[in-house]
Protein backbone atom coordinates (compact mmCIF):
# COMPACT_ATOMS: atom_id res chain seq x y z
CA UNK A 1 0.00 0.00 0.00
CA UNK A 2 1.27 3.76 -0.52
CA UNK A 3 -0.02 7.16 -0.74
CA UNK A 4 1.20 10.58 -2.89
CA UNK A 5 2.00 13.37 -0.86
CA UNK A 6 3.38 16.66 -2.57
CA UNK A 7 5.70 18.98 -0.90
CA UNK A 8 6.54 22.67 -0.78
CA UNK A 9 8.36 22.39 -3.77
CA UNK A 10 6.83 20.40 -6.32
CA UNK A 11 8.05 17.36 -6.07
CA UNK A 12 6.01 13.95 -5.06
CA UNK A 13 7.00 11.79 -2.25
CA UNK A 14 5.76 8.40 -2.02
CA UNK A 15 4.97 7.10 1.53
CA UNK A 16 5.24 3.11 1.28
CA UNK A 17 3.32 1.73 4.23
CA UNK A 18 3.53 -2.26 5.38
CA UNK A 19 0.10 -3.84 5.94
CA UNK A 20 2.03 -6.31 7.89
CA UNK A 21 0.76 -6.84 12.21
CA UNK A 22 2.03 -8.50 14.55
CA UNK A 23 -0.08 -10.63 17.34
CA UNK A 24 1.40 -11.08 20.47
CA UNK A 25 -0.18 -14.30 22.48
CA UNK A 26 0.64 -14.90 26.08
CA UNK A 27 2.36 -18.07 27.29
CA UNK A 28 0.63 -20.61 29.81
CA UNK A 29 1.31 -23.39 31.01
CA UNK A 30 -0.63 -26.72 31.20
CA UNK A 31 -2.06 -27.46 34.53
CA UNK A 32 -0.79 -29.54 37.21
CA UNK A 33 -1.17 -33.22 36.58
CA UNK A 34 -3.08 -35.80 39.65
CA UNK A 35 -0.49 -37.79 41.48
CA UNK A 36 -2.40 -40.96 41.26
CA UNK A 37 -5.64 -41.78 39.14
CA UNK A 38 -6.43 -44.06 41.38
CA UNK A 39 -9.84 -42.99 42.75
CA UNK A 40 -10.17 -40.31 40.54
CA UNK A 41 -13.04 -38.72 38.57
CA UNK A 42 -12.17 -38.62 34.44
CA UNK A 43 -13.80 -37.01 31.83
CA UNK A 44 -14.12 -38.06 28.75
CA UNK A 45 -14.93 -35.64 25.81
CA UNK A 46 -16.32 -36.74 22.85
CA UNK A 47 -15.73 -34.21 19.76
CA UNK A 48 -18.91 -36.20 17.70
CA UNK A 49 -15.96 -37.52 14.92
CA UNK A 50 -16.86 -41.16 13.86
CA UNK A 51 -15.58 -43.55 16.51
CA UNK A 52 -15.00 -41.09 18.99
CA UNK A 53 -17.79 -42.76 21.74
CA UNK A 54 -16.21 -45.81 20.62
CA UNK A 55 -12.52 -45.03 21.68
CA UNK A 56 -13.42 -43.28 24.66
CA UNK A 57 -15.72 -45.83 25.71
CA UNK A 58 -12.59 -48.43 25.74
CA UNK A 59 -10.26 -45.98 27.23
CA UNK A 60 -12.60 -45.44 30.11
CA UNK A 61 -13.22 -49.22 30.86
CA UNK A 62 -9.25 -49.72 31.05
CA UNK A 63 -8.49 -46.90 33.26
CA UNK A 64 -11.49 -48.17 35.92
CA UNK A 65 -10.61 -51.66 35.43
CA UNK A 66 -6.44 -51.25 35.27
CA UNK A 67 -5.59 -47.94 36.70
CA UNK A 68 -8.20 -47.57 39.66
CA UNK A 69 -10.46 -44.58 38.35
CA UNK A 70 -13.10 -44.65 40.68
CA UNK A 71 -15.88 -42.96 38.01
CA UNK A 72 -15.87 -41.78 34.50
CA UNK A 73 -18.18 -38.53 33.04
CA UNK A 74 -18.79 -39.09 29.28
CA UNK A 75 -19.69 -35.95 27.41
CA UNK A 76 -20.61 -35.21 23.71
CA UNK A 77 -20.44 -32.26 21.90
CA UNK A 78 -22.92 -31.93 19.15
CA UNK A 79 -20.81 -31.19 16.65
CA UNK A 80 -16.72 -30.98 16.47
CA UNK A 81 -15.84 -27.57 14.74
CA UNK A 82 -17.62 -26.26 17.87
CA UNK A 83 -16.18 -25.04 21.08
CA UNK A 84 -16.65 -27.32 24.12
CA UNK A 85 -18.21 -24.20 26.43
CA UNK A 86 -20.95 -25.67 28.71
CA UNK A 87 -19.31 -29.10 28.62
CA UNK A 88 -15.79 -28.05 29.37
CA UNK A 89 -17.29 -26.39 32.10
CA UNK A 90 -19.11 -29.38 33.33
CA UNK A 91 -15.83 -31.31 32.72
CA UNK A 92 -14.06 -29.22 35.18
CA UNK A 93 -16.46 -28.69 37.77
CA UNK A 94 -16.91 -32.50 38.17
CA UNK A 95 -13.61 -34.28 37.24
CA UNK A 96 -9.93 -34.65 37.93
CA UNK A 97 -8.92 -35.07 34.49
CA UNK A 98 -9.91 -35.13 31.10
CA UNK A 99 -9.47 -37.67 28.14
CA UNK A 100 -10.46 -35.44 24.88
CA UNK A 101 -11.23 -37.29 21.76
CA UNK A 102 -9.87 -36.69 18.57
CA UNK A 103 -8.11 -34.58 16.15
CA UNK A 104 -8.62 -36.33 12.40
CA UNK A 105 -8.96 -33.25 10.08
CA UNK A 106 -8.37 -29.48 10.01
CA UNK A 107 -11.17 -28.05 11.47
CA UNK A 108 -11.77 -30.68 14.12
CA UNK A 109 -8.23 -31.01 15.24
CA UNK A 110 -8.19 -27.21 15.67
CA UNK A 111 -11.49 -27.00 17.81
CA UNK A 112 -10.05 -30.23 19.97
CA UNK A 113 -7.02 -28.73 20.48
CA UNK A 114 -9.17 -25.40 21.27
CA UNK A 115 -10.88 -27.39 23.70
CA UNK A 116 -7.96 -28.45 25.86
CA UNK A 117 -6.27 -25.43 26.26
CA UNK A 118 -9.41 -23.98 27.55
CA UNK A 119 -9.82 -26.86 29.84
CA UNK A 120 -6.03 -26.52 30.89
CA UNK A 121 -6.23 -22.65 31.53
CA UNK A 122 -9.46 -23.56 34.13
CA UNK A 123 -7.00 -26.25 35.62
CA UNK A 124 -7.97 -29.13 34.63
CA UNK A 125 -5.01 -31.56 33.28
CA UNK A 126 -5.96 -32.59 29.89
CA UNK A 127 -4.67 -35.52 27.81
CA UNK A 128 -5.58 -34.51 23.93
CA UNK A 129 -5.70 -37.18 20.99
CA UNK A 130 -5.13 -36.54 17.96
CA UNK A 131 -4.58 -39.01 14.44
CA UNK A 132 -0.50 -39.05 13.46
CA UNK A 133 -1.46 -37.04 10.19
CA UNK A 134 -2.92 -34.29 11.72
CA UNK A 135 -0.63 -33.70 15.39
CA UNK A 136 1.65 -31.41 13.52
CA UNK A 137 -1.28 -28.92 12.67
CA UNK A 138 -2.42 -29.71 16.92
CA UNK A 139 1.07 -29.04 18.23
CA UNK A 140 0.91 -25.50 15.35
CA UNK A 141 -2.79 -25.03 17.06
CA UNK A 142 -1.62 -25.05 21.07
CA UNK A 143 1.47 -22.51 19.94
CA UNK A 144 -1.25 -20.27 18.54
CA UNK A 145 -2.72 -20.88 21.66
CA UNK A 146 -0.01 -19.75 24.17
CA UNK A 147 0.09 -23.21 24.98
CA UNK A 148 3.11 -24.81 23.05
CA UNK A 149 3.79 -27.36 25.74
CA UNK A 150 0.18 -29.42 25.37
CA UNK A 151 0.49 -32.99 25.43
CA UNK A 152 -0.92 -34.13 22.24
CA UNK A 153 -1.29 -38.33 22.43
CA UNK A 154 -1.19 -39.77 18.67
CA UNK A 155 -3.50 -42.50 17.31
CA UNK A 156 -3.10 -43.85 13.75
CA UNK A 157 -5.00 -42.28 10.92
CA UNK A 158 -7.02 -42.93 9.87
CA UNK A 159 -10.26 -43.26 12.33
CA UNK A 160 -13.46 -43.36 11.05
CA UNK A 161 -14.54 -45.95 9.34
CA UNK A 162 -12.82 -48.97 11.18
CA UNK A 163 -14.78 -51.98 12.78
CA UNK A 164 -15.29 -51.55 16.42
CA UNK A 165 -12.73 -54.15 17.46
CA UNK A 166 -9.83 -52.03 15.34
CA UNK A 167 -11.13 -49.12 17.73
CA UNK A 168 -10.71 -50.73 20.67
CA UNK A 169 -7.22 -52.29 19.85
CA UNK A 170 -5.83 -48.40 19.34
CA UNK A 171 -7.63 -47.24 22.32
CA UNK A 172 -5.83 -49.89 24.41
CA UNK A 173 -2.58 -49.42 22.74
CA UNK A 174 -2.92 -45.47 23.65
CA UNK A 175 -3.84 -45.68 27.55
CA UNK A 176 -0.05 -46.17 28.56
CA UNK A 177 0.88 -42.51 27.17
CA UNK A 178 -2.69 -41.11 27.97
CA UNK A 179 -2.14 -42.02 31.93
CA UNK A 180 1.53 -40.42 31.44
CA UNK A 181 0.15 -37.70 30.39
CA UNK A 182 -1.84 -37.75 33.15
CA UNK A 183 0.21 -37.99 35.57
CA UNK A 184 3.80 -36.47 35.42
CA UNK A 185 4.77 -33.68 36.48
CA UNK A 186 3.73 -30.73 34.54
CA UNK A 187 7.33 -28.98 33.79
CA UNK A 188 8.65 -32.63 32.41
CA UNK A 189 5.44 -32.82 30.27
CA UNK A 190 5.59 -29.36 28.53
CA UNK A 191 9.44 -29.83 28.11
CA UNK A 192 8.84 -32.86 26.36
CA UNK A 193 6.02 -32.10 23.91
CA UNK A 194 6.28 -28.43 23.51
CA UNK A 195 8.57 -29.48 20.03
CA UNK A 196 7.87 -32.88 19.94
CA UNK A 197 6.07 -33.15 16.82
CA UNK A 198 6.99 -29.29 15.08
CA UNK A 199 9.92 -27.37 15.73
CA UNK A 200 8.96 -23.81 16.88
CA UNK A 201 10.02 -21.94 13.67
CA UNK A 202 8.85 -24.89 11.86
CA UNK A 203 6.62 -24.06 9.28
CA UNK A 204 3.17 -26.45 8.50
CA UNK A 205 3.30 -28.01 5.01
CA UNK A 206 0.35 -28.56 2.95
CA UNK A 207 0.25 -32.10 3.12
CA UNK A 208 -0.29 -30.89 7.33
CA UNK A 209 -3.51 -29.55 6.43
CA UNK A 210 -5.06 -32.54 4.58
CA UNK A 211 -5.76 -35.86 4.88
CA UNK A 212 -3.78 -37.46 1.99
CA UNK A 213 -6.42 -40.41 2.28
Amino acid sequence: MSSENGTDDGTNVIEVLDPTGSVTVSSHGIAPRVDSLDGTTIGLLDNSKSNANVLLDEIGTVLVEEYGVEDTVYRRKDKSPIPADDLADQLHSQCDAVVNAYGDCGSCTSWCVYDSTDLEKKGTPVATINTDEFVKLGQSESQSLGMPGLPIVTIPHPMGDLREEAVHERARNAVPELVTVLTTDREQLMAEYENKYLDADEELNESDLYCPI
